[in-house]
């Protein structure tokens, strides 16, 4: 079974970030978002999560911002659920590679989270592509 991605940020930014990378691989089963409303509050934001995680022995919330409320509110929930891991820095191709990558080790899909979001960011001015 693969381990279930969910996207946690401000507004549509996760199902946007979501929809772009369907339109480029597909369809994702197992793909969740749960956006924040400026009605939410931290717990209510909380019990989504949790309900989409529903019952999978390991997930990966990937957050928007550091420090930001999403992230926040996951963070609270992984100190008591060690099955969900968290990644901030949401970005597109961090969710490619994570949607790419197959393993059902929800730690080391969180690694490739982190190389993939830091990997993704490239000043072209740089770049020797």
């Amino acid at each position: 079974m693969s381990v279930p991605i969910i996207l946690a940020g401000h507004g549509r930014l996760p199902s946007g970030v979501g929809e772009a990378a369907e339109m480029i691989l597909g369809p994702q089963s197992r793909l969740r978002v749960c956006e924040l409303s400026p009605r939410d509050s931290p717990e209510e934001f909380g019990a989504r999560v949790l309900a989409l995680a529903g019952n999978a022995a390991g997930v990966l919330v990937l957050a928007d911002l550091h420090g930001g409320s999403p992230f926040n509110a996951v963070r609270t929930l992984a100190a008591g659920h060690s099955r969900l891991q968290l990644v901030s820095g949401l970005n597109l191709p961090m969710l490619l590679e994570v949607l790419l990558h197959t393993t059902d080790d929800v730690t080391e899909l969180a690694g490739v989270a982190r190389a993939a979001g830091r990997d993704g960011v490239v000043d072209v001015l740089e770049s020797t592509w």
